[in-house]
């Protein structure tokens, strides 16, 4: 275990809207890297692998998006379709100014298209991307569809249950049981959301092919949430060089909280690709 010092605060948006974060300053820093979360979820949801990151001398911050968790604005919702995106952008400067380098970037599901949209569109320097079951993809029935035309035209920012299902986030009946009484936890999504993240998949993949940072992609194999085929074309428009994908076979979508079986061969992989490549000494 690290000795690290967990640190809480806000930071305002442009619009005012106040963004909760943690953070916390390893005192051999090697990096630093910035989390992002899911649809629904927040970042109290994430100290395994924050230690894990500590562990390997990265310091690190993970805010909860607007509309989650302890951060202000309405459940599932977006009052302008960039909010993730200027609101990670504002996250992120401000922590590479205080840790004086370019950190990497970490995000998951919803989160992972956000990062993934953040990093391949060049909006700030990062290290590199790392990538848990990203939302590259969604699938969504005609009568979903229909929806979501009709709402965008007459409430394109009220939320609506999302109807993602719960029990299928892990094979671990406890996981699933503490995100269903987590009440930090919603699901509900605005039309707006999806559109942004429809934008933003289409972005992402047309800008991958100049991507040449480094990657490491782990998707679940039996994912209810996103489409791990879409996660795949992304990975296969990337250039050669310094990248990594990992699919793990009937796994669901939060494989870092899966039953032991699949959670330790993920965090295995994310710890052996972390060794690569972060030094065990600053330049």
């Amino acid at each position: 275990m690290t000795t690290s010092q967990e640190y809480f605060d806000y930071l305002h948006a442009s619009d005012g809207t106040r963004l909760f974060y943690r953070q916390w300053h390893h005192p051999q820093a090697r990096g630093a890297i910035v989390l992002v979360h899911g649809l629904g979820e927040h970042s109290g949801r994430y100290q395994a692998l924050t230690e894990i990151f500590l562990q390997r001398g990265l310091s690190v911050r993970i805010y909860d998006q607007r509309g989650h968790g302890r951060s202000d604005g309405a459940r599932g919702s977006l009052q302008h379709s960039d909010d993730y995106l200027s609101d990670l952008k504002l996250v992120f400067d401000d922590f590479a100014g205080q840790q004086a380098c370019a950190p990497w970037l970490f995000g998951h599901s919803m989160g992972g298209l956000v990062a993934a949209r953040f990093a391949t569109g060049g909006l700030s320097v990062v290290q590199g991307l790392i990538l848990s079951s990203p939302a590259m993809g969604i699938a969504m029935t005609t009568l979903q569809k229909i929806l979501l035309a009709v709402s965008t035209r007459i409430a394109p920012a009220f939320a609506v249950p999302s109807s993602l299902p719960a029990q299928r986030l892990s094979h671990d009946a406890m996981v699933v049981r503490a995100y269903s009484e987590d009440r930090l936890n919603h699901g509900r999504v605005a039309a707006r959301v999806v559109n942004f993240m429809l934008a933003a998949m289409q972005q992402v993949q047309r800008d991958a092919p100049a991507f040449t940072l480094p990657l490491l992609l782990q998707i679940a194999g039996d994912d209810a949430f996103v489409v791990p085929a879409a996660s795949q074309s992304f990975f296969a428009q990337l250039p050669q060089g310094d990248k990594c994908i990992y699919c793990y076979q009937d796994a669901y979508h939060e494989i870092f909280n899966e039953s032991a079986h699949y959670r330790e061969q993920a965090l295995r992989d994310l710890t052996a690709w972390l060794a690569l490549h972060v030094p065990e000494k600053m330049a």
